[in-house]
């Protein structure tokens, strides 16, 4: 449905301001997303200008709609072939700028707009018939002599119903638009190779924008009649042709449109120094490690089998560390160890005094999934450095503080296996788990309890360990209680996850998000639905629609609209039973993103997951009487500082 605009100076006017502004054809097309030829027709006056042209134009040169138009003249009409007529009346600058429009629309016509700048609100009065107006998502009906004032700043639409109508629409801004970095942008569908064109070029500028430090874009596309598969195949198809690997986080969507969105994604893959006295399993670690800081994609055939062999077993440390390196180059790959073992059945509590992490997280499917997160194993391998390196006569003495069900503790004894260790845990079903694991361990004594309620038990230790069990409880009593437990001197590892910096609540709710969902995004891993189970296929589709978008919308600062969608998405999952074990080895992956899920989600509500920023856990470990001796961020999710979100590292020695 085209409208066009009867103006003959509208082509001498797009020359006049593009020019003004230093901009090229090639750079207008790349913002607007409108084909050269297209552009080079309509500043030479053989092509017709649409009013959709003209909103994508005005867009793209920083300008209102109606900025665009009075320049051509004072009065302009824009009339649409099945008898849409858009008539400018009247415009007024100051300090804010209000456009006057006169809309005629015949029986069952529609017209989708766009939306406008941030904050600017339409206010509408029909004077004849009846018309759907407002937000595309909730529109109202007004009739003849009523009016609607509703914020603009968001896709709205205009919907004749079975008789003609007439309105009077007044767009007020509060300030003079300029939109050309504004990266949420919405184009007609693509029907030649020059629209095609224009769309690669309008893409590959968004992805060298946020390459380059713009948070987040978005792409959508009306009109495309294509059902999604189709849409996001051709999609694929005319798009994906560079022979770069991105710095950046892509998705191609069907989100009611087909879209494109884009964010930013941190390297975060920092390499370990090699250890030169050190067991042979902790040596191949450290070289897996630092084999999966290499760029993606540069694997060769004879090394990417190797490491296929080693997934398999039999060591698990190097299973896992091999299998990330593989899914990281491009070759998606779940050790063989990533398995439900055994089943404990949740715990019955009554009245509780506060949330257990059961509440909240499956913890099966923690010890069946968890070694699949992005660094899991990377952070044992530098933990088994630091104790490796510890000068000691006989046995070190190690209290493991809240391990889990137990697989990290696993990976270190592989690699440092002369240890004695007590492990505590809270977690009645994580116990059970860890207690199973270690039954035929005498180097491993487990203990039901938390580290606030220890208290000294065991003596004192010569060092103790803490893998992704800091914000499972107060952050500053944990530390104090570690302090408790530990001889004058003596190391404190702590691993876990942290996000960027914040100072209230919305600020700490964008960065959970952003953290928690880039792990995720990081291992959306391609699968075959056609040959998995009805609850898989929705899982798996269900994380591939949702979590890109929800990233796309914490990182634009919609942040309750990325928080609802995630609540949504993980409400539909635990509606679903899925089956044991998976019924293809990468749903492994899924099964992850549904306990990420639940984990961010408990995040959001503040329960058993109580995650902090770097520079304020190394304040709570000063406060509690420990020095700093090393801090490194292993992983990184968000930003580009040691001290922005993500897998942190630190070392602490307990002041005498």
């Amino acid at each position: 449905m085209k409208t066009h605009t009867n103006n003959s100076s509208l082509p001498s006017t797009f020359h006049r301001l593009r020019v003004s502004r230093g901009i090229s054809l090639p750079g207008l097309t790349e913002i607007s997303g409108i084909g050269r030829n297209a552009l080079s027709g309509l500043e030479d006056g053989s092509h017709t200008a649409t009013i959709d042209t003209v909103w994508q134009l005005a867009k793209a040169l920083g300008l209102t709609f109606g900025d665009l138009v009075e320049h051509a003249t004072a009065v302009t009409d824009a009339r649409q072939e099945d008898g849409l007529n858009v008539c400018l009346v009247d415009k007024q600058s100051g300090p804010s700028i209000i456009e006057s429009y006169l809309m005629e629309l015949p029986a069952g016509a529609a017209r989708k707009a766009e939306a406008h700048a941030v904050g600017a609100m339409e206010h509408l009065v029909m004077l004849k018939g009846a018309m759907l107006t407002g937000p595309e998502n909730q529109p109202a009906l007004i009739s003849a002599g009523q009016h609607y004032s509703f914020t603009a700043d968001v896709p709205h639409i205009y919907r004749c119903l079975d008789r003609p109508a007439v309105a009077m629409v007044t767009v007020v801004y509060p300030e003079v638009a300029v939109t050309a970095g504004n990266f949420d942008m919405r184009n007609s569908w693509p029907r030649h190779d020059d629209e095609w064109q224009a769309i690669r070029m309008q893409v590959a500028r968004c992805q060298l924008e946020v390459a380059q430090g713009i948070s987040a874009f978005r792409i959508r596309f009306d009109d495309c009649g294509l059902a999604p598969k189709q849409a996001l195949a051709e999609l694929f198809h005319r798009l994906n042709e560079s022979r770069f690997t991105s710095p950046i986080c892509s998705f191609m969507l069907f989100d009611e449109l087909p879209s494109i969105v884009g964010f930013q994604r941190p390297h975060g893959h920092a390499p370990l120094t090699e250890t030169p006295a050190c067991c042979s399993v902790l040596k191949q670690a450290v070289s897996l490690v630092n084999r999966n800081v290499a760029p993606a994609g540069t694997l060769t055939d004879v090394e990417a089998g190797a490491l296929l062999r080693q997934a398999e077993g039999p060591v698990l440390v190097l299973a896992a560390l091999a299998a990330e390196t593989l899914t990281r180059h491009g070759i998606p790959c779940a050790p063989a160890f990533v398995a439900p073992k055994i089943h404990v059945p949740k715990p019955a509590i009554f009245l509780p005094s506060h949330a257990t992490f059961e509440d909240r997280i499956d913890v099966n499917a923690y010890a069946a999934y968890e070694l699949l997160h992005p660094a899991y194993a990377k952070q044992s391998v530098a933990i088994a450095q630091v104790v490796n390196n510890l000068e000691r006569a006989d046995k070190l003495r190690l209290l493991e503080i809240g391990t889990g069900p137990g697989t990290s503790l696993q990976l270190l004894l592989e690699m440092v296996p002369a240890l004695e260790v007590v492990a505590v845990e809270p977690s009645e079903i994580a116990f059970a788990h860890l207690s199973d694991l270690f039954k035929d361990d005498e180097r491993v004594l487990a203990e039901a309890a938390s580290i606030t309620d220890f208290g000294g038990k065991h003596g004192v230790f010569d060092i103790a360990v803490s893998v992704g069990a800091s914000h499972h409880l107060n952050t500053s009593n944990f530390l104090q209680s570690a302090r408790e437990n530990l001889k004058p001197r003596a190391l404190f590892i702590v691993s876990d996850e942290m996000i960027a910096p914040f100072n209230n609540p919305a600020q700490r709710q964008r960065n959970l998000i952003t953290h928690h969902l880039q792990y995720v995004a990081d291992t959306l891993v391609r699968i075959d639905t056609e040959t998995i189970s009805t609850a898989e296929r929705r899982l798996v589709e269900g994380v591939q629609q949702e979590v890109p978008l929800a990233l796309y919308e914490a990182h634009a600062d919609l942040t309750e609209a990325a928080a609802n969608r995630c609540r949504r998405l993980l409400g539909n999952l635990k509606a679903l039973v899925f089956p044991e074990p998976v019924s293809h080895p990468l749903l492994a992956f899924y099964r992850f993103h549904y306990l990420e899920l639940e984990a961010l989600v408990a995040g959001l509500d503040y329960e058993v997951e109580q995650k902090t920023y770097p520079a304020r856990f190394r304040d709570l470990a000063l406060h509690a009487g420990f020095e700093i001796v090393k801090h490194s961020r292993l992983y990184a999710t968000q930003g580009d500082d040691d001290w922005d979100a993500g897998t942190h590292f630190f070392v602490l020695k307990a002041m005498p």
